[in-house]
């Protein structure tokens, strides 16, 4: 593509943006004032010559509906495609017929609430299952999710934090009743009570925070899980004081930075930038042994693990075996979360499982949100 089929900037983007948030509200969206200024922020992340770059950052930041990207496409063909010189954007021009999506479908990533459904007619009742070889390079939409939806997913990630196994560190502080006693409080006290003790004061080693190591399948089973998944990361990101976060493929990726972004749409947008490699294959023993050898400070008493992946491994299962007893050998608490155990009738089966199931504490399903709200009671067992 040249310069002149591409897109055609404005000379003030500004104005133009402004104008294309408003006919956004004219057709329904619900984008106010706020979310118009974070696209201008947006905006400056990505490079407005590459239409899908800004294609793709203005809808992870506008379109918090599945049924308003069919009126977000329309917009944006209208105010983001090359025109004539002296025809204004928005402004009586009639939108382009749509085609067909601007990525691949398997890189588009749904929520699990008929977002799939496609052209090639409703997802219902479809499950993705099996795993590939192959690395498939490509960016999904990592963007449709349900705004109202959030504000669970971060309550039951303040109460998953809670849940975390401590241990005591090496500080002290004050406590009324517990530890043992503090000597020199105890003389400073009865020197302002004339040399009487009324009250033993005492201390007691705190709890050290615990670390949070979060490794997330971004494979192609996965893909009907990926979002609410994320949203449980990036939710856990910012409750929890002390968390790394991973994808992984058929190589591994940190994205704990990328997840660290003010929205959640934002932090999407450079997640799907910083790791390129989704819907391909998995090899879940090769990654772990990644960690172990390029991160091995992160895996300590204080940390405990949750992987969330369904299992399909293409590697060596004898390989997953080993990393998987190292890690738990390091760590505090090995937790796997499978999106397929809250399927009736599903039996973990592959070899992945199988050869995980020695080494890990909890098994718990992950596949929506009612099961995910079961797992902060799995951990305090």
């Amino acid at each position: 593509m040249t310069a002149q089929e591409g897109l055609n900037p404005p000379s003030d983007l500004v104005s133009h943006t402004v104008r294309f948030c408003r006919a956004l509200r004219d057709r329904g969206l619900l984008v106010s004032a706020g979310e118009t200024a974070a696209a201008l922020r947006g905006l400056a992340l990505v490079d407005v010559m590459d239409r899908q770059q800004v294609y793709w950052g203005l809808r992870a930041l506008l379109v918090s509906r599945p049924h308003e990207v069919p009126a977000f496409d329309e917009c944006f063909h209208t105010f983001w495609t090359l025109r004539t010189p002296g025809a204004r954007p928005g402004m009586g021009t009639p939108a382009p017929a749509r085609g067909g999506p601007m990525v691949p479908t398997r890189y588009r990533l749904g929520a699990g609430d008929g977002s799939q459904a496609g052209r090639d007619g409703p997802a219902v009742g479809i499950v993705r299952t099996g795993a590939s070889p192959r690395e498939v390079s490509g960016r999904p939409d990592l963007t449709v999710f349900r705004r109202d939806g959030l504000a669970e997913v971060f309550h039951l990630a303040a109460r998953l934090v809670r849940a975390l196994p401590s241990r005591p560190g090496r500080r002290r502080k004050p406590h009324r009743r517990k530890g043992t006693p503090d000597l020199r409080r105890a003389i400073r006290m009865s020197l302002h009570q004339g040399g009487d003790l009324i009250d033993v004061p005492r201390r007691r080693r705190a709890p050290r925070v615990p670390r949070l190591l979060v490794l997330l399948d971004g494979s192609g089973s996965m893909e009907r899980y990926a979002n609410l998944l994320l949203q449980l990361v990036y939710a856990l990101g910012q409750r929890a004081g002390r968390i790394e976060t991973f994808v992984f493929t058929t190589s591994l990726t940190r994205v704990t930075r990328q997840l660290r972004a003010p929205s959640f749409g934002e932090a999407m947008v450079r997640v799907g930038e910083q790791a390129p490699h989704w819907s391909g294959g998995t090899r879940i023993g090769e990654c772990l042994a990644t960690l172990t050898r390029r991160h091995p400070h992160l895996l300590d008493r204080s940390t405990s693990v949750v992987l969330l992946s369904d299992g399909w491994e293409t590697g060596r299962p004898e390989v997953l075996a080993e990393e998987l007893g190292r890690i738990r050998r390091r760590v505090r608490r090995l937790v796997w979360l499978n999106p397929l155990m809250g399927t009736p009738g599903y039996e973990p089966l592959t070899v992945g499982l199988q050869a995980a199931r020695p080494h890990v504490d909890v098994f718990a399903s992950a596949m929506d949100l009612d099961h995910l709200k079961r797992l902060p009671g799995a951990l305090r067992a």
